[in-house]
C-alpha cells in the first residue's frame, strides 16, 4: 500500500509502477473484485485517502459542473445537485443506490472506472453528456463519457493514469432530469433495468433530450439510445409521441439478454416503462420546479 502526499506524489508512483498498481478509494468494487479473484490481485494499491482535499469537491466553473474523482455519493448529496431541478436525477440515484454504508465510501471515480451495466452515475452522467478528466505524469486529457467507457470493465483510461473529475454543462433553465432503476426488490438493488433521462422543454417543443440505458446494442456498458433522441428531438412532447419512440423506435435499438435474473424480453418492457415513466417525469419537475 502506497499513500501519496500529494496527487503529484500520486501520479509519479502510478508512473514508475504501472500497470502493477491499482488505485483505491472508496474500495467498494475493487476490494471485492480482487477478494473474488475477478481481477488478478495487484502488487500495489495506491491509497487515495490522503488526496481527499485536492480531490473530493462539487463546483462551478467556467459554465460547467465539475465534480472530483473522490467525491464520495454522501458528500455529493449534501450539494445543490439535490437540490435543483435541473439536476433531479441526482436525487433519484442516490434513493436506489446500494445501501448508506456503500454509500459513504463509494466514489464518482470508482463507479466511472467500474464501467459495469450496474455503475448507475455512468448512466446518469450520459443523460448530461458529461466528460471525464484523465491525469499522468504526462499531462491531462478530456474524453467524453460515452467514449470513455467503451465496454462491460473497458475502459479508455491508461495504466498509469487516474480520474480526475467529471465535468458537464449547466443546463438551461426549462431543463430536469430522472433517473428509473428496476429490481425485484427496493434495497441493496443492482438493477436489471436502469435509464437516464434529460429534457429540456420550450414551451411544448423538445429543444434537447438524452437518454441512456444500462445497456442498449452491441455493448455490455451504459450507452445513449440516440436514435431515440434523435426521433424526439424537435418535436411536441405528447403521448402519442413518446409513445410512438417507445413502442416503435426504442425496440429497433434495444438488445436485451436473457440470464439467471430474467428474460430479454422482460427486459425490453421494463426498458419501455423506463422510457416513459422517465420522460414523463422530467416534463412534470419542469412543470411544477421541484425534484
Amino acid at each position: 500500500m502506497y499513500r501519496p502526499k500529494t496527487l503529484e506524489d500520486a501520479l509519479e508512483f502510478l508512473s514508475k509502477n504501472a500497470p502493477e498498481v491499482k488505485p483505491l478509494a472508496g474500495g467498494t468494487e475493487l476490494l471485492v473484485l480482487i477478494r473474488d479473484k475477478k481481477i488478478p490481485t495487484p502488487k500495489y494499491l495506491l491509497d487515495l485517502s490522503p488526496l481527499k482535499q485536492q480531490l473530493s469537491y462539487v463546483r462551478i466553473e467556467d459554465g460547467k459542473v465539475k465534480v472530483g474523482a473522490a467525491t464520495t455519493l454522501y458528500e455529493l448529496s449534501r450539494t445543490f445537485l439535490h437540490g435543483d431541478v435541473r439536476f433531479a436525477g441526482f436525487a433519484d440515484v442516490w434513493k436506489k443506490f446500494g445501501t448508506l454504508a456503500i454509500r459513504f465510501s463509494a466514489t464518482i471515480g470508482g463507479n466511472l472506472a467500474a464501467a459495469t451495466q450496474y455503475s448507475d452515475y455512468i448512466t446518469l452522467l450520459l443523460a448530461y453528456d458529461a466528460r471525464v478528466k484523465a491525469v499522468s505524469v504526462r499531462g491531462e486529457r478530456t474524453i467524453p463519457l460515452e467514449k470513455f467507457v467503451l465496454d462491460k470493465r473497458v475502459v479508455d483510461l491508461q495504466p498509469d493514469e487516474l480520474i480526475k473529475e467529471v465535468e458537464f454543462a449547466i443546463p438551461p433553465q426549462g431543463s430536469s432530469s430522472s433517473f428509473v432503476k428496476f429490481d425485484r426488490r427496493e434495497l441493496l438493488i443492482a438493477g436489471i433495468v436502469t435509464g437516464a433521462f434529460f429534457l429540456t422543454l420550450d414551451e411544448e417543443r423538445i429543444s434537447d433530450v438524452k437518454i441512456a440505458f444500462d445497456m442498449v446494442k452491441d455493448k455490455r456498458a451504459p450507452a445513449r439510445a440516440r436514435e431515440v433522441e434523435n426521433f424526439l428531438i424537435g418535436k411536441t412532447f405528447s403521448q402519442d409521441l413518446i409513445e410512438k419512440a417507445t413502442e416503435e423506435v426504442l425496440p429497433m435499438y434495444m438488445e436485451r439478454i436473457t440470464d439467471w435474473w430474467t428474460t430479454a424480453e422482460y427486459r425490453l418492457d421494463m426498458s419501455k416503462i423506463a422510457l416513459r415513466r422517465g420522460l414523463f417525469k422530467c416534463k412534470t419537475r419542469i412543470e411544477k420546479g421541484v425534484v
